[in-house]
């Protein structure tokens, strides 16, 4: 039996390390682990392909880290690693339609195996905008736009 957190912090931990353990079972369905998870997430499908240093720099990891887990994704389909047409020294990674229809049902699944699915709309944006006022750059700029509860990014 898990202690009530004592801190916002802890609170913040318990709701990540819950959604994570409710939706591992769904993930693992579709070949994913947390981290493939996060780096489909952070391939938006409506924006241009980002390269590899763009979604190391999201992930907040170090390149070759984003190499070992964008391979998992390559092997399963999701993506494809092409030269940037922009700039020849660089990556972009794509997602396929597989890729896409995998990152859309990993998701889903983050958001129904989160507790703050409970709460009602009113509640989860409350949340939102609480935890919005901690999420900005070091400049004081807003780095996040608000979202209806269970709007996919992207």
């Amino acid at each position: 039996m898990r202690l009530p957190p004592q801190s916002a912090l802890e609170a913040v931990y318990e709701l990540v390390t819950a959604t994570t353990h409710n939706a591992e079972p769904a993930l693992a369905e579709l070949g994913l682990t947390m981290p493939t998870t996060h780096a489909l997430w952070a391939i938006n499908p409506g924006e241009p392909a980002p390269t590899m240093k763009v979604v190391a720099q999201r992930l907040r990891c170090t390149a070759s880290s984003l190499t070992f887990v964008s391979d998992r994704l390559l092997e399963r389909g999701y993506l494809t690693r092409t030269e940037d047409p922009a700039n020849r020294r660089y990556r972009v990674l794509s997602l396929t339609p597989a890729g896409r229809a995998a990152r859309a049902a990993a998701l889903d699944a983050l958001n129904k195996a989160c507790p703050i699915s409970r709460l009602s709309d009113g509640e989860r944006d409350d949340l939102l905008k609480v935890i919005g006022k901690t999420l900005t750059d070091e400049d004081g700029t807003t780095a996040w736009r608000p979202r209806s509860w269970g709007e996919q990014p992207g």
